[in-house]
């Protein structure tokens, strides 16, 4: 994925939740079941690759949608969604 296809991911995540005062578990639920829901563009797989690879760059993550959290809180924020987001994607869908 190219840069600017990951960092557009990234930042609609940190559109989502720029008016959010405490990145904690409960928004991670809250952008984890968006994100299965399909509330944000492209599908699991995609977010994840995005994550990925925005987790592995040494590129701000806040340069572009500036919230009010530091750059080490977004990283946290955003690996702990990813850890969720390949947990939902590993366990066994409801019959």
């Amino acid at each position: 994925m190219a840069r600017d296809l990951w960092k557009g991911h990234v930042n609609g995540i940190l559109y989502g939740i720029q008016f959010d005062r405490t990145l904690d578990e409960s928004l991670v639920t809250r952008v984890a079941d968006d994100v299965t829901g399909g509330r944000y563009p492209g599908d699991r797989t995609e977010t994840l690759d995005a994550l990925d690879q925005a987790l592995r760059s040494a590129v701000p993550l806040n340069d572009e949608i500036e919230i009010p959290h530091s750059e080490e809180s977004i990283r946290a924020f955003l690996r702990h969604l990813s850890t969720a987001l390949h947990a939902r994607a590993s366990a066994p869908r409801p019959r």
